[in-house]
């Protein structure tokens, strides 16, 4: 039965807990959620510590941590250890015991507790840097995060929810990123529960395989290395104007049922970076609207090409402005064409209206003053609503767009009513949330390309996600294809995907 508030209590260790970033940014967040209240503290009883590494292990950690500490923006985690501090050790009943740290409660204190004991997992383990290192070194596509729940009937921890994200160089970089995602997944699914009062799907733990032991460190700092050296390398390149990673166009033909990445042929090229292609068909032409971008990897723009055959036509600058500007969603609303560009260097979203097709446009509307948005689209449905699809950033010290699908409802191209869905964000993770491209129409049902971000690797590949409930209170989709570079030999990845007709184009990266 629904309640005005989740009342949670935090389970801490007897000697007290120093709080780690991530930890302190939770306690934070909750505490000043009105969906939750805060009961106070319950000293666990039972330690869950992950297997002790290897003198190897601790090393290896050090001196990643002194080499990447300056690309994390640290929190202030004071506030937290203070209000942490002044809670009451509570024999208060609470819905939920929220455990912070390596200890669990006991079986008499869980029969305290009305729901069950909540605590994060990462791949398995409770330190997020040991499970970046183990999924390192055995080149796992990302790292997991689950909620584990405990309860006096079923003691036995069991997995409630899970998402994975994607590895950054290095353990460091890729604990403390994963560990700030978990925040937000975490409090996404509290409040969740705070509605319904109900704990669903909830799957038996598997023992984690990997362990930080000498050969497993011994392999990841030979991987580290071998990272480290190339993205320098890379980044050099950039600076002179030389990089040599690239984006392409290719173009296929047929419905998206029957699509497939390697029967795509390459279009022509007009500049060194060519991505987020976007079809439109007007006047009875295909138009292809694009992402150009020089090899020294500054700001990009938007170009415009008459699409004919497996060649772009007459290519020409659609719109530039001082920052940077990809996914050109070009879109109609009666006679008026629209195009909303991703613009989050500017911190906001634009809609831009055809003033001379294709290369003339004038502001029309702006929203989201001050926030990082990227590859956002429109569409209506069935009932002839609006919605926007679009990846938010709700970060601190990560700025991150492959990790989130956030859903809004809109009165449409003005932006003057933005209504943001109750379920917000309504998909976690890098395995698919990132759109890839505009929702698809075929007959009542809808598509939805969406990116694989795996392997440490923007855009390493496509899915297509076919939207089974879009309403006022829900939102559902399922994977229905699935494209990796296996698919296409000889690139290292493709993130985009547009279809107008039965003319359909594609990016992809890399020298084939």
């Amino acid at each position: 039965m629904p309640v005005e508030q989740l009342r949670i209590a935090f389970v801490t260790p007897p000697e007290g807990l120093r709080l780690m970033d991530w930890q302190a940014l939770l306690i934070d967040r909750l505490r000043r959620d009105e969906r939750f209240e805060i009961t106070g503290q319950i000293i666990g009883g039972d330690e869950r510590q992950d297997p002790p590494g290897t003198l190897l292990t601790r090393c290896v950690k050090l001196v990643e941590h002194l080499a990447a500490a300056h690309r994390i923006l640290p929190y202030d985690t004071q506030p937290a250890e203070d209000y942490l501090t002044s809670l009451p050790f509570t024999e208060r009943r609470a819905d939920i015991a929220l455990s912070l740290g390596s200890v669990s409660l006991t079986e008499y204190q869980l029969a305290q507790i009305v729901l069950a004991e909540c605590s994060l997992t990462f791949g398995g383990m409770a330190d997020p840097f040991n499970a970046a290192m183990a999924k390192d070194a055995a080149r796992a596509p990302r790292i997991g995060v689950s909620i584990l729940t405990r309860s006096y009937e079923n003691p036995a921890p069991c997995v409630w929810r899970e998402t994975s994200y994607n590895r950054k160089p290095g353990a460091v970089l890729t604990g403390a990123f994963v560990a700030e995602k978990s925040v937000l997944f975490l409090a996404h699914a509290l409040a969740g529960l705070a509605q319904d009062q109900t704990l669903v799907n909830c799957n038996e733990l598997t023992a984690p395989s990997l362990k930080p032991e000498f050969d497993s460190a011994w392999a990841y700092a030979q991987n580290f290395v071998s990272v480290v050296t190339d993205k320098l390398r890379t980044e050099r390149l950039a600076r002179s104007g030389k990089a040599r990673d690239f984006w392409q166009l290719g173009r296929s033909k047929g419905s998206i049922s029957g699509f497939h990445p390697g029967k795509a042929t390459a279009l022509s090229r007009s500049a060194f970076v060519m991505a987020d292609p976007f079809l439109f068909e007007h006047e009875g032409q295909h138009w292809v609207f694009y992402e150009a971008m020089n090899a020294d990897n500054h700001d990009g723009w938007i170009e415009v090409a008459h699409l004919n055959g497996d060649h772009l036509e007459h290519p020409t600058t659609a719109l530039k402005r001082p920052y940077h500007l990809s996914y050109p969603f070009v879109f109609r609303d009666g006679d008026a064409i629209y195009m909303m560009p991703e613009t989050q260097a500017a911190r906001r979203l634009e809609i831009w209206r055809a003033t001379r097709f294709p290369d003339k446009w004038e502001l029309h509307a702006t929203a989201f003053e001050g926030q990082h948005l990227a590859e956002s689209s429109l569409f209506r449905d069935d009932n002839d609503r609006w919605w926007l699809l679009t990846n938010l950033s709700d970060h601190y010290a990560f700025q991150d767009h492959s990790s989130e699908l956030y859903l809004f409802e809109i009165d449409g191209p003005d932006l003057t009513q933005i209504k943001p869905h109750p379920d917000n964000p309504v998909v976690f993770g890098s395995a698919s949330a990132r759109n890839a491209g505009a929702v698809i129409r075929q007959g009542n049902r809808l598509f939805r390309p969406s990116q694989n971000n795996s392997h440490g690797v923007y855009g390493y590949g496509l899915n297509i996600m076919e939207i089974l409930r879009l309403d006022e209170t829900g939102y559902e989709e399922r994977l229905i294809r699935q494209f990796t570079p296996e698919d296409r030999p000889g690139v290292s990845g493709m993130h985009h995907l547009s279809v107008a007709g039965d003319q359909i184009v594609m990016d992809w990266s890399g020298a084939e």
